[in-house]
């Protein structure tokens, strides 16, 4: 059972690593749109680590609540359910909204800032979901 309830903290872990990959490449974009640096924007990178990043973490919080409901039986998650749910919308709205800016490229500013200021707040809330995480296996997994 530890094996099993072991793979959900590992995936994700892989999925914000790609995901801060994807960031960085999202931030050079940044840098040339927003203050004038001549820097090169390899915009494949991005899109295909930010498309892994953003469906494996949607797709670890669907494994997690599955993995919580049949293995541990409904413990009290709290603070990392709550953040997960946040996350939802999020990624969904990231997923979108960044698969919009690839198939439809052209000049914007706008949607390009919305895409890359929700996609940080995930980041921030995955590396969160870190903390509360490693606080839930201690108790739950390994029982602490």
């Amino acid at each position: 059972m530890t094996f099993i309830l072991s793979i959900h903290p590992l995936a994700q872990l892989a999925a914000i690593l790609i995901g801060i990959y994807a960031a960085y490449h999202g931030y050079r974009r940044v840098q040339s749109l927003h203050f004038n640096r001549s820097v090169q924007f390899l915009r494949e990178r991005h899109v295909i680590a930010g498309s892994i990043a953003l469906i494996s973490m949607l797709g670890g919080i669907a494994a997690g609540f599955i993995m919580v409901n049949r293995y541990l039986l409904n413990p009290d998650m709290g603070l990392h359910v709550a953040i997960a749910i946040l996350m939802l919308p999020l990624g969904i709205f990231g997923i979108f909204s960044g698969f919009f800016l690839y198939l439809n490229p052209g000049k914007r500013r706008i949607l390009p800032a919305i895409h890359g200021m929700n996609n940080l707040v995930i980041l921030i809330l995955a590396l969160a979901q870190i903390v509360t995480g490693v606080m839930a296996y201690l108790r739950y997994v390994l029982r602490w």
